[in-house]
């Protein structure tokens, strides 16, 4: 018997649905990327929506602390950063915790997975 090889493609809105999954598993952490606490590693604790993004890609969510290249699966990241971005209407000019991580931090759990999942579900339509 031979395997085939199966190529998936992942998307900004694929991302995002995923990342709110993530936060509806784990909870969402505020002022953050991930909230340290209760001994879970990091991709197991509640997290931002910048860490929920960084999770979904295979990253710790404190990634967003390195200096990386936009390349690769790190791309995807920030794409699926500035999909969310333009779907709330948020700033470019700002970094990412200044835009959208803050955005996080000042709305509640229910809001955050609404707005996430919109955003995605807006852009598979």
């Amino acid at each position: 018997m031979t395997t085939g090889t199966i190529n998936l493609t992942l998307t900004p809105a694929a991302v995002a649905l995923a990342a709110t999954d993530i936060i509806e598993r784990q909870g969402l952490a505020r002022d953050d990327y991930y909230l340290d606490a209760f001994g879970l590693p990091p991709r197991e604790a509640p997290v931002d929506v910048l860490g929920a993004v960084a999770v979904a890609c295979g990253f710790d969510p404190h990634a967003w602390e390195d200096d990386r290249d936009a390349t690769g699966h790190w791309r995807l990241v920030l794409d699926t950063a500035d999909m969310l971005i333009d779907f709330l209407g948020l700033s470019h000019d700002d970094a990412y915790a200044d835009s959208l991580g803050a955005w996080s931090d000042e709305r509640d759990d229910a809001t955050v997975v609404r707005e996430l999942r919109n955003a995605a579900l807006e852009v598979l339509a």
